[in-house]
This record gives C-alpha cells, structure tokens and sequence, in this order.
C-alpha cells in the first residue's frame, strides 16, 4: 500500500486523471505499514488511490481470526478516513458497483477501500478453504482436476 500510495501522490502532483489499485490479503492488514500508509493516504487526500482486501480469512500459518482478528475491517478503513465498501469478492458484477462511483469518491478527496469476501481456493474441491494451498505446489493431475472443476479448457 506504500507504494501504491507513493504512486498516487506523484499523480495527484501532476494533476493526472489516472489511478491507482492496490491489491492487498487479510493477513497483510496485520502489518503496521499498511495501517501507516492508510492515515497518510486520506490525510493528504490521496484520491486516485483504491485498496482491494482479498479478505479470505487465512493467513500462512492458520485461520486470520485466530491469530489477529482484523474484524471490523470495514470500520478500521472508515477510521483512517477511507470510502469503504464490502462485497463477495467472487462476483463481478459487486466488484463492478463497488467501483462504479470512483470517479465521485476520490473528486471529494477520498480513497477507497474494498473488501472482497473470499473463500480460498474456491471452486476447486479438493483446495477450497484449506490453507495447505498457501503452500503446496498441485500434481499435473491435480492441475487437470482442477481445470476440470473450474470449467477450463482441460489439454489432452
């Protein structure tokens, strides 16, 4: 998010209209960096800034609950002064509405904040919600299997 940040301020110097998208995990928002950076954007209006949370509750070592709850996220973002939305980071069409006014938020002066509620690994059977996958490389069949299961183009 630092350097998202870093970004977007050079392009509010040059009067750009571009903007800036910074895609953060759960696990991430735990860091003291993300937090600092997350002040500073709205404190000095850094409006062409939006931060995507890929909120999927796990963290490397286990479930984010547990090991440093973040909840509630959406209010942590409010509290640093960001335009904040929640959605089912699986549906692109709430993907799309939570983006749709922008433009509007960050002509305020506002950054945006867009927690995208996940399930990890979803649509795969055998990786849906099971933190293993943090780690573990699939076997060629398991790569099959999986783009069996997603729908994908499986090669002979």
């Amino acid at each position: 998010l630092g350097i998202g940040l870093g970004i977007a301020l050079g392009l509010k110097l040059r009067k750009s209209t571009a903007r800036v998208f910074v895609l953060l995990s759960d696990g991430e928002c735990n860091e003291g960096s993300v937090w600092e950076a997350a002040m500073t954007a709205s404190a000095w209006e850094t409006n062409p800034l939006c931060a995507i949370v890929d909120f999927n509750g796990w963290q490397a070592t286990g479930r984010s609950r547990e090991i440093l709850s973040l909840e509630p996220l959406e209010d942590k973002w409010r509290a640093c002064g960001w335009e904040t939305r929640r959605i089912n980071g699986h549906d692109i069409d709430s993907l799309r509405h939570a983006l749709s006014g922008f433009s509007k938020i960050a002509s305020e002066g506002q950054p945006l904040a867009i927690i995208a509620d996940t399930v990890k690994g979803r649509g795969v059977s055998f990786m849906e919600d099971d933190n293993n996958w943090h780690y573990r490389i699939p076997t060629a069949e398991e790569v099959l299997q999986g783009k069996h299961e997603l729908g994908l183009q499986v090669e002979a």
